[in-house]
C-alpha cells in the first residue's frame, strides 16, 4: 500500500524545503510509481505512492481544497468503495476512475473529523486546516498500516515509516531503554506499551484512533473498540454460521481488487487456510489462478518440536488439490540464512522484531511472491481472534468461578465425550490445571528467588534488568513468559487482537513496501470481527470442541483434513539445523556483539554464548527452543544497538 509522511512548524516557520526532501529519501522503496510532496507554508505533506489497485492509478496526492484550505495526503485501500460512491452521487460509469485517496478526501469534507467512521479498509490520511494551524491524523480500525509520529514542540512530524521522522534532525535516534528491556525479558511493559517504539521521542498512533494537533495541544480520539460490539443473536445454529460466511467471504472479495497476480500464505492451520480456499473461490468465479506459498523445512526436525507440526506440507497441498486454479508452492529458503533475515529486517523495518527466529521463511516467501510478480498477498494474522476464536483456554473453569455450574457440568461432559477420556482427566484439564497453574507458579518464585523469569528466554544484561526494574515490573503485571496467567474467556478474546494488531500491522505494511506489494488480511476485518465477537461463546465450543465457528462453516469447503487438524504448525522447527549451517556468520556476530561496549551493558552476550555452544554440542528441542526464542532475539537486538551507535 502506499504511504504517507508529514511535517509541521506550529511556531509559523515555512517548512523548509530540504526537510522534505530528507524525508522522501527515507521513504525511497515505499513510492515505486512515485513520490510527491507539497508544502504550505508551515506545513509540508508528502506521499509515496505503490500502485496495487486498478482504481491507484488515478491516485494524485497531497491535494488541496481550495474553498476549504484543507491539505490532505491519503493511503487508502478501502472496502465500501460503493458505499461511498453512492453517499456522493458519483456514476458507475465514472467509479473505475475514482481513486480510494479522493473518496477519503470527499468523506473529509463532508464529514470532518468524524470520517474515520465512515472509512472500512485499510487506510492513514493527515489533513492540514491552514487557517486553524490544526492538523488531524488517523488510522484504519485494525488494517496493516502504520503511523508515527513525534512532538518537540514547535515540530511535529509523522510517517509511515520512523526512518522518515529519524531523517530530520530534529529528532535524534536515542534508544528508548525500557522498550528493550520489554523486548529481551519478553514482557508486555506497562498500559502505553502499545504505542511504544525503540526510540525514546518517536511513537505509534494506535489503531482506531486519530490525532490532533495544535500549536497548544495534542489531543488522541479512539473511534472505535471491541468493547462497543453488541450481543448477536440468532434463532438457529445455522444463522449463525450462515453469518460468518457472509461476512468471511466478503472480507476475502473485497481484498481481491487489484491490478497484478494474487498471492497467498498457506498453512496447514484454519486462518491461512480458509483466507486461501475462499479467495480461490472468488478468483475462480472470473477464471484467475491464486499462488499460495507454504514454508517446508530443509531438515527432518518433527522430534525438535514434540506435539507441534514440522512439516505443514502435505496437509496444506490438500487445499491446492481441492481448488484447481491454486498455484501451490513450496519455499525452503535454502539461501536465506537466518541471521541474513536479521540484518535485513533491521534495514527494512528498523527495529527488532518479537519473532526472529521466522523471518528467514517470511522474507523467502515475499521475495519469490515479488519475482513472480504478485502485487497483493493475503494473510490470515489476526484469525485467532476472530474466525478461529477457540472460545477460551479456561471458559469451563470460570463457568463455574462465575456460578454458572450447569453450563460447566455440560461443557465437561461434552469434552469427556468428544475426546475419550476419564472424569478425572476431564476435572484435571479443565478445573485443576487453571487452579493450581499459578500457585505452582509462585512456588517456583517462592523456592528460586535469585532466578530471573526470563533466564530460559531472554538475554538481558542482569545490571540493565535492575536499573529497569525488570522483577517488579513482571509482577505488577503479573506476567511471566513460561507461565500464562488466568483470564476470563472474555478478556483472553479481545486480549489477542489488541496484541496483535498493534504489533504486526505496521510490520506487514513495511514488508509490503519493502517487496512492491499489498499485503492483506481478512482476518482483520472490522466488520467481520464485530460478527465474531458479537455471537454466542457457545458457538465456539459447541459438542466440547474448539474453534468450532470455522470447522462447522467450512464443511465442504476446506478439506476435512485441515478443518479437524489440531496439531500446531512450527514453521521455524529446523531453524537450530540451519544456524549450523552458518556457523561462521554466527561466531562473527557474536564476536562483533561482545567487542562492542554499548551491546554489552544492555545484551546478556556471555547467554548467547552459550545457548549457540549448546546448540553446536547438541541439536535438541530445549537447543532448539533456545536458539530460536533467547539466541536470535538476543543478536536482532544486540546488532540494532550497533547500527544505532553508528548513527
Amino acid at each position: 500500500m502506499s504511504a504517507i509522511f508529514g511535517l509541521v512548524y506550529f511556531d509559523g516557520r515555512p517548512v523548509p524545503p530540504e526537510r522534505m526532501g530528507a524525508m522522501c529519501r527515507a521513504m525511497t522503496g515505499w513510492g515505486p510509481d512515485g513520490m510527491e510532496a507539497r508544502i504550505k507554508g508551515c506545513a509540508g505533506l508528502g506521499h509515496a505512492h505503490l500502485c496495487t489497485t486498478p482504481e491507484a492509478r488515478y491516485e494524485q496526492m497531497p491535494i488541496e481544497n481550495p474553498d476549504s484550505d484543507i491539505l490532505i495526503t491519503v493511503a487508502a485501500r478501502l472496502d465500501n468503495r460503493d458505499e461511498l460512491c453512492d453517499l456522493f452521487h458519483i456514476p458507475t460509469s465514472e467509479r473505475s476512475n475514482v481513486s480510494d485517496g479522493q473518496l477519503v478526501a470527499l468523506s473529509f469534507d463532508r464529514f470532518g473529523e468524524e470520517t474515520p467512521v465512515h472509512l472500512f479498509g485499510d487506510w492513514s490520511f493527515a489533513a492540514w486546516d491552514v487557517k486553524r494551524r490544526r492538523l488531524f491524523v488517523a488510522r484504519d480500525h485494525l488494517g496493516n498500516t502504520g503511523i508515527f509520529y513525534c512532538y518537540k514542540p514547535p515540530v511535529f512530524a509523522f510517517a509511515s515509516t520512523p526512518k522518515a521522522i529519524l531523517a530530520l534532525p530534529e529528532f535524534p535516534t536515542k534508544l528508548n531503554e525500557w522498550q528493550l528491556a520489554c523486548y529481551l525479558a519478553i514482557l508486555p511493559g506497562g498500559e502505553d506499551r502499545w504505542s511504544r517504539t525503540f526510540w525514546e521521542d518517536v511513537r505509534l498512533l494506535l489503531p482506531a484512533h486519530t490525532l490532533i494537533v495544535t500549536p497548544q495541544t495534542m489531543v488522541f480520539r479512539k473511534y472505535w473498540s471491541l468493547d462497543e460490539v453488541r450481543p448477536i443473536r440468532f434463532a438457529s445454529d445455522e444463522a449463525y454460521l450462515e453469518g460468518f460466511l457472509d461476512h468471511f467471504r466478503r472480507a476475502v472479495r473485497v481484498r481481491l481488487r487489484s491490478n497484478r497476480p494474487v498471492g497467498t500464505q498457506l498453512s496447514a492451520g484454519l486462518d491461512s487456510s480458509s483466507v486461501t480456499v475462499l479467495a480461490a473461490e472468488a478468483l475462480q468465479d472470473t477464471g484467475q489462478t491464486l499462488t499460495a506459498f507454504t514454508s517446508v523445512p530443509l531438515y527432518p526436525s518433527d522430534h525438535l518440536v514434540p506435539g507441534a507440526l514440522a512439516d505443514e506440507w502435505a496437509i496444506a497441498h490438500t487445499v491446492a488439490e481441492k481448488y484447481g486454479n491454486i498455484e501451490h508452492i513450496p519455499i525452503r529458503a535454502e539461501d536465506v540464512s537466518p541471521l541474513s533475515a536479521v540484518h535485513d529486517s533491521l534495514a527494512m523495518i528498523g527495529c527488532p522484531l518479537h519473532a526472529a527466529s521466522n523471518l528467514y521463511w517470511i522474507q523467502a516467501i515475499h521475495e519469490e511472491a515479488r519475482k513472480r510478480g504478485i502485487g497483493v498477498f493475503l494473510t490470515g494474522q489476526l484469525g485467532n481472534g476472530g474466525i478461529s476464536w477457540s472460545g477460551g483456554s479456561n471458559r469451563i473453569y470460570f463457568d463455574f468461578v462465575q456460578g454458572r455450574f450447569g453450563e460447566g457440568i455440560k461443557a465437561l461432559r461434552a469434552h469427556k465425550a468428544r475426546h475419550g477420556l476419564s472424569w478425572y482427566q476431564t476435572v484435571r484439564r479443565h478445573l485443576l490445571a487453571p487452579l493450581l497453574g499459578p500457585l505452582w507458579q509462585r512456588r517456583q518464585q517462592l523456592f528460586h528467588p535469585t532466578e530471573p523469569p526470563w533466564g530460559e528466554h531472554g538475554a538481558i544484561q542482569s545490571e540493565f534488568a535492575r536499573r529497569m526494574d525488570l522483577r517488579k515490573a513482571m509482577q505488577e503485571e503479573n506476567h511471566n513468559p513460561v507461565f500464562a496467567s488466568l483470564h476470563s474467556p472474555e478478556w483472553e478474546h479481545r486480549r489477542i487482537i489488541e496484541m496483535n494488531a498493534p504489533g504486526v500491522s505496521y510490520i506487514y505494511h513495511h514488508l509490503g513496501a519493502a517487496f512492491q506489494m499489498d499485503v492483506r488480511d481478512p482476518t482483520a476485518d472490522v466488520r467481520l470481527l464485530t460478527f465474531c465477537f458479537g455471537i454466542p461463546y457457545e458457538q465456539y465450543t459447541c459438542s466440547g470442541a474448539e474453534r468450532m465457528v470455522i470447522r462447522r462453516a467450512t464443511a465442504g469447503i476446506l478439506p476435512d483434513g485441515i478443518r479437524w487438524n489440531t496439531v500446531r504448525g512450527k514453521q521455524a522447527a529446523d531453524m537450530g539445523l540451519r544456524l549450523l549451517d552458518h556457523k561462521e556468520e554466527m561466531e562473527e556476530e557474536l564476536r562483533s556483539l561482545i567487542s562492542h561496549e554499548t551491546v554489552m551493558s544492555y545484551v546478556d552476550v556471555n547467554a548467547l554464548q552459550t545457548a549457540w555452544q549448546s546448540l553446536l554440542a547438541e541439536v535438541n528441542p530445549k537447543t532448539s527452543r533456545q536458539a530460536a526464542s533467547l539466541l536470535l532475539r538476543g543478536v536482532m537486538a544486540g546488532h540494532f544497538i550497533l547500527d544505532l551507535s553508528s548513527q
